[in-house]
């Protein structure tokens, strides 16, 4: 090996596709890093600098922001759009502190996100070195795992491993630790533990599932009258779309995508069942594939009041891994494996199936499904017409406008507590992944970045991110980085002077507390214009659409202020899940008409699953107590507790 004191020789650089003949830790890395199949890094300069500069000298973009937040939000975009590991670099102590919120969504969105984080040298660890800072111990709860580089004739292998288990089922964040020493490490030897691959990143290997359970499955399906097929992030990641669709087809059975899977099949197919009507057919169903779709509290675990019980359906479950299957739920059939390999499975074991017996009719079970589409559009539109021209302009015409005047194909990010509430039901999604979420862990600020991120994945295609102002507060200044690399992003911003939704009760549960709204009538459009950024400014209904094109014709990054909001009390559910136990703890008699007349125009099953919110968070309630608040008798919220099989 080389050593410090050695004289060193001028090297030329290798022709394109050789290694370099110097070898030093950083650059292991960076060719790593490009035999591999990486083209873009996302990030803020430091203490990683040496490989970032070498893999940019190896032909990889380097997109450099203005806070490590958005740089990481883009990188989780970018992964989640592409199926391909986004690498996202920070340098030590702060910047590394600044990455967890993205990696925080990522482990919830089940995102390939690499983290590379430079760090000081070990031989100043726990000494008060500059910008001390531990990586692989600070981000275990966010990743798949992480690493500390120590021995650079192992960057490689460790580089690349990090880069296939991140897109490995279930595909998530990967943090590595580069020391400084590590980086400048250099000599003759051939990395070790590592082969260089011919045509990028290795492809985990999938697997079918066991035939006799997929045998099993398939005779219950077919002989079912009333299939449904709920369709979550496993299928998206496997690409499972066409197997999906074809399914569907086949059984003609309703069928939904949720989270990043939503318009897996399209919601315009016929046979689409999105959330807004879900229930209604989900209600009736006498069987229901769940196909990697995960347990958890968006999904409500698979329980009752949202989810009929097993006396009345009879569930199959399709999950990519064992432990993904949701135990919790009396299921018929268990199935493991790759959805898109097993759905073909069904599909060939229908087919056997289908050459000897007569398929079921299903013409009514369509029927039903048409009448509750029809139903549910006629309620938006009736909806849509009560809360139509008012100021501030209602978030509802918001999320109808945006829907309406942006391209089918447009890729929609959710960065508004309020906004996303509206916007969920106003779009259609016709392709999957089309639809970029927070995801469970619920992030809030992630939507410039996100914006660089599907911009980059996906050039020359719309790309729209409705913004609350307490997310353009946090991540504002991004736009720049935006203009700076010509990423021609629409950023609406719904200004309704309040931060996280507030404004959706305001005063009614939250009196005297106005450090939680902001200075009214800012406009966010007057402070970005400077940063390059085509902006718009509306409060008028009518000139809303016409705001929306201009900027989306603009062809620049484009930021449209909206002065809106929601007084109306028909938004308050989330709030009242949130605020429930709180409520019940202060007391009935100490809740003022100003709370009460929130909850006396819910349902009877929104009762319940305030209760079950509750009850999921620890509270155990008696409904007598939301009787009380709603106005609904007792005795009938026990009545449709029993007969929806929820057990309180």
């Amino acid at each position: 090996m080389t050593t410090l004191d050695e004289p060193q020789t001028q090297i030329s650089r290798p022709a394109a596709g050789e290694r370099h003949p110097h070898r030093t830790g950083a650059r292991e890395i960076a060719q790593t890093l490009i035999d591999n199949g990486v083209t873009d890094l996302f990030g803020i300069h430091g203490y990683i600098n040496p490989v970032i500069e070498e893999a940019v000298r190896l032909g990889a973009n380097m997109w450099h922001f203005r806070h490590e937040q958005a740089a990481g939000f883009a990188a989780e975009a970018y992964g989640r759009a592409t199926r391909k590991p986004g690498v996202f670099f920070v340098s030590a102590s702060a910047g590394m502190a600044n990455a967890l919120s993205s990696l925080s969504q990522g482990i919830g969105t089940r995102s390939p996100i690499i983290l590379l984080v430079g760090q000081h040298g070990t031989a100043g660890d726990h000494l008060g070195i500059l910008q001390e800072g531990y990586a692989a111990e600070a981000f275990k709860t966010v990743a798949k795992w992480t690493h500390r580089l120590t021995d650079w004739e192992l960057n490689s292998y460790w580089t690349q491993k990090a880069l296939i288990d991140s897109v490995s089922y279930p595909a998530g964040p990967v943090v590595l630790e580069a020391p400084l020493n590590n980086q400048w490490s250099y000599g003759d030897a051939v990395q070790r533990k590592y082969h260089s691959p011919n045509d990028g990143l290795p492809t985990p290997p999938t697997t079918q599932s066991d035939p006799s359970r997929v045998r099993a499955a398939v005779e219950l399906l077919a002989r079912a009258e009333r299939p449904v097929i709920i369709a979550g992030d496993g299928v998206y990641w496997a690409d499972g779309g066409p197997e999906l669709v074809a399914l569907a087809e086949r059984l003609t059975a309703p069928t939904g995508g949720r989270r990043t899977a939503r318009g897996i099949i399209s919601e315009k197919h016929p046979l689409a069942l999105p959330a807004g009507y879900r229930g209604a057919i989900l209600r009736d169903a006498d069987a229901v594939l769940i196909a990697g779709l995960r347990a958890g509290e968006l999904e409500s675990w698979f329980e009752a009041p949202d989810w009929p019980t097993a006396d009345k359906t009879t569930y199959i479950q399709l999950q990519e891994t064992a432990d993904e299957i949701w135990w919790g739920l009396d299921t018929a059939v268990n199935l493991v494996g790759s959805s898109k390999l097993v759905l073909q499975q069904i599909l060939d074991d229908l087919n056997d199936l289908q050459a000897t017996t007569t398929p079921v009719e299903r013409t009514e079970w369509i029927s039903q499904l048409e009448s509750a589409r029809a139903t549910h559009a006629k309620k938006r539109a009736s909806h849509l017409d009560e809360v139509a021209n008012r100021a501030p302009i209602h978030t509802y015409e918001l999320a109808q406008a945006i829907a309406d005047e942006a391209d089918e194909d447009a890729t929609i990010i959710y960065d508004s507590y309020q906004g996303s509430l509206y916007l969920t039901d106003a779009v259609q999604a016709v392709f999957p992944g089309q639809i970029l979420d927070a995801g469970p862990r619920v992030a809030l600020g992630q939507g410039v970045g996100m914006a660089f991120g599907a911009g980059i994945a996906r050039p020359g295609s719309q790309i729209v991110s409705l913004i609350g102002d307490g997310g353009i507060g946090l991540a504002g200044m991004d736009i720049e980085t935006l203009a700076r690399y010509d990423i021609p992003a629409v950023l609406v911003v719904l200004n309704n002077s309040s931060w996280g939704g507030n404004s959706l009760m305001r005063e009614d549960i939250h009196p005297d507390i106005s450090s939680w709204d902001m200075i009214e009538g800012l406009r966010y459009d007057k402070v970005f214009e400077p940063l390059g950024a085509h902006v718009e400014h509306v409060e008028r209904s009518e000139d809303l659409r016409p705001a929306l094109r201009r900027a989306f014709d603009s062809g620049k990054v484009a930021l449209v202020n909206v002065v809106a909001d929601s007084e109306s009390i028909e938004a308050s559910i989330p709030w009242l899940r949130l605020k429930i136990g709180e409520f019940y703890s202060r007391g009935i008699d100490d809740l003022p008409d100003s709370i009460r007349k929130h909850f006396r125009v819910l349902s009877k099953v929104e009762i319940l699953r305030l209760h079950k919110s509750a009850l999921d968070n620890g509270t155990r309630m008696p409904m007598s107590f939301l009787a009380a608040l709603s106005g609904h008798p007792v005795e009938e919220l026990l009545s449709l507790a029993e007969k929806s099989g929820y057990r309180y």
